[in-house]
C-alpha cells in the first residue's frame, strides 16, 4: 500500500452523505465516522432545540437554525470529499471498492 491509500478511511463517503441528508440533525453521519462526541452533541442540540421550541418559540427557532447551519456545513464538506473520520483519514469514494 502506498501513502495515499493509508490516508483513506474504510468509511464510505456516499453513505455518510446520505446519513447526513436524512439524519443529519441527529448526528448519525458523525457517529458513522466514529466522531462520537460531536455526534452525540448534534443529537443533544437537536433535542434541546425542539424542547426550547415548545417552551419559547423564538429561542427554539434560533437553535434549530443553528443546528441546520451545522448540518448543511457537514453536508457540503462531505460532498466536497473533505470530511475525515475519527482517525483523520478522508472518507473513501465508491471507486475504491471496484476491482
Amino acid at each position: 500500500m502506498n501513502d495515499e491509500e493509508n490516508n483513506v478511511s474504510t468509511k464510505n463517503r456516499f453513505t455518510a452523505l446520505m446519513l447526513c441528508w436524512f439524519l443529519g440533525f441527529f448526528g448519525v453521519h458523525r457517529l458513522y465516522a466514529g466522531k462520537l462526541g460531536s455526534g452525540f452533541l448534534f443529537l443533544y442540540g437537536t433535542i434541546v432545540s425542539i424542547l426550547l421550541l415548545l417552551i419559547c418559540a423564538p429561542v427554539g427557532q434560533m437553535c434549530l437554525i443553528t443546528m441546520l447551519a451545522l448540518v448543511v456545513n457537514d453536508f457540503a464538506v462531505i460532498a466536497l470529499g473533505q470530511f475525515k473520520d475519527c482517525y483523520g483519514k478522508l472518507m473513501s469514494s465508491d471507486d475504491l471498492y471496484r476491482q
